[in-house]
């Protein structure tokens, strides 16, 4: 039987064990389409490391993205921004820490940039601040915050 993809992921990161690891060794070593996914895998990897590493940014623009979005968030202006956000976290939430955690975050109330700084807090501590940033990027990534009158600030 073939490894399933999460296996493989664990393997490439050295976190499958000794008995499990072995098994998965050996059956890539008589296994060439799995041997194929698992070289795809480390590609990809590779391919988000390296996007990860060199960010594009603009200070001067980011910044003033970034006050923007915080006086349109402060002003009730966020075009659904926060809303999206905390459906993001959620679902991130849910997948590396299950329903329960979620639902203690995810309290009556809570603001979406509440959750974002506990969700957050919470992912670095169990999965380490570059998975954290990773997971926090991927939530982030694309939301549209109505700025003044004249922009939106992506």
């Amino acid at each position: 039987m073939h490894p399933k993809r999460a296996a493989l992921i664990a393997y490439c990161d050295a976190e499958t064990g000794a008995d499990r690891g072995g098994r998965i060794a050996r059956h890539l070593a008589e296994c060439q389409e799995c041997h194929e996914r698992l070289r795809r895998i480390r590609g990809e990897k590779e391919e988000l490391s390296a996007g990860a590493a060199a960010p594009v940014c603009d200070p001067a623009r980011d910044w003033d993205a970034v006050l923007a979005a915080m006086a349109a968030w402060r002003e009730g202006r966020d075009g659904g921004a926060a809303s999206e956000l905390t459906s993001r976290l959620q679902w991130q939430l849910e997948k590396y820490f299950g329903a329960p955690a979620t639902r203690m975050l995810r309290r009556p109330g809570v603001r979406a940039e509440e959750l974002l700084g506990e969700a957050n807090a919470m992912m670095e501590a169990f999965l380490g601040p570059q998975a954290a940033e990773a997971v926090r990027d991927d939530c982030l990534r694309g939301l549209v915050w109505a700025g003044p009158a004249r922009e939106a600030t992506r």
